[in-house]
């Protein structure tokens, strides 16, 4: 048996025992722990979706102790003196793991991958990777530091852990059985309700992905009953982690059938379109077969520069390169954008499964989202 495979089997073996104690409704396992403990691993869940990384070097950390007893796991390279490779252990083991049973939580290749991670220092209390949000920080440091100074069990930390995880996508998967079932009936929907509707959800926190997966709902309809759009492709829509790696130009991409680019839509987020903007654009697509590029912001006012220079540029650039970039603010887009779907309560199923459809395989749709969704639908009757 392989290396990797002791730790497949290993995982699965405690995931097996924790899924029979969460089905049970039985919560002993927490007795193993401290108070202080526990609040630890609530800290790393509860905030899981912004901290995916250093979730799944602490599982990799806490597995590579209970297979590992002599290995001091906050030396995490190989490099170190009595080190070891916990970027193989995660990338060959834990986060495919993820990926198959926790999708949103889990990494796009390896926990080590992040700035705040990849750090060549031990993860002693002072280590210096910039981990953002200190809480996230403390338990991931103490919790390691816990195993090696006090030595607490790894196995007692990985259940519970694992248990916590296992709860927290149970009750997301209740609720978005219930966000399935949650359809439009409303037959007095007119634009300025989706439109408000919109912008309620829009004005949420963390809500820069909302406004994407609602433009990208209205091209799913355009290209079933659009001619401009006829045999046009869709790309599908990236996800947040993925976007400085992917060749592409914007946020929704358009593409002719013969694989060139043809529309793409960049949005910003509560942020002013400026001439830089504009210029970026133009750097990106002078030289391609790309004709229109909007930059949709939710920003109001839509613009940081004088509209007049704005839109000079945008005359120059359309006079000398055929381009036509179209700055607007997303709103105003939307309302005319909706005059051409032909139902509108077809429009919010489709931005309600493609909302579904993300929070499932990204963390960028936060539960709070879903529910502020569902909260939005009742108030206005829908």
């Amino acid at each position: 048996m392989s290396e990797w495979n002791i730790y497949k089997r290993k995982l699965k073996e405690i995931f097996e025992e924790v899924k029979r104690y969460y089905e049970n409704k039985d919560m002993s396992i927490f007795n193993t722990l401290l108070s202080e403990q526990k609040k630890w691993l609530n800290i790393l869940v509860e905030n899981i979706e912004n901290q995916k990384s250093v979730v799944a070097v602490t599982i990799t950390s806490l597995l590579k102790k209970i297979l590992s007893p002599e290995q001091d796991i906050r030396l995490h390279r190989e490099e170190f003196e009595g080190g070891y490779s916990g970027r193989s252990l995660d990338t060959n083991v834990v986060t495919p793991w993820l990926k198959e049973h926790f999708p949103r939580f889990a990494p796009k290749e390896s926990g080590w991958l992040t700035r705040s991670i990849e750090q060549p220092r031990p993860f002693t209390r002072d280590f210096p990777g910039k981990i953002r949000n200190k809480e996230v920080k403390n338990a991931f440091l103490s919790i390691l530091n816990d195993i090696e100074e006090n030595y607490a069990n790894p196995t007692n930390y990985l259940k519970c852990l694992l248990y916590l995880l296992l709860k927290k996508y149970k009750r997301e998967k209740v609720l978005i059985s219930q966000l399935s079932i949650d359809k439009v009936h409303s037959s007095l929907l007119t634009i300025d309700i989706v439109v408000n509707m919109l912008k309620e959800h829009f004005s949420m926190k963390k809500s820069s992905r909302l406004p994407v997966i609602a433009i990208y709902t209205i091209y799913q309809i355009f290209i079933k009953n659009i001619k401009l759009y006829e045999n046009k492709i869709l790309k599908p829509l990236k996800t947040h982690t993925t976007s400085d790696r992917y060749v592409g130009f914007g946020d929704i991409e358009v593409y002719n059938s013969n694989g060139t680019p043809f529309e793409v839509v960049e949005i910003k987020h509560n942020i002013p379109i400026d001439k830089m903007m504009v210029r970026d654009v133009l750097k990106k697509v002078k030289g391609t077969n790309i004709k229109k590029y909007y930059i949709l912001t939710t920003a109001e006012p839509n613009f940081q520069d004088p509209n007049k220079e704005i839109f000079d540029l945008v005359h120059l650039i359309k006079q000398k390169y055929d381009i036509e970039i179209i700055p607007n603010g997303i709103y105003p887009s939307l309302k005319y954008y909706l005059r051409l779907v032909p139902d509108l309560k077809d429009f919010l199923d489709r931005y309600t499964e493609n909302l579904k459809s993300e929070f499932k395989k990204t963390a960028d749709i936060k539960e709070f989202h879903i529910k502020g969704w569902m909260d939005i639908k009742r108030k206005y009757n829908i």
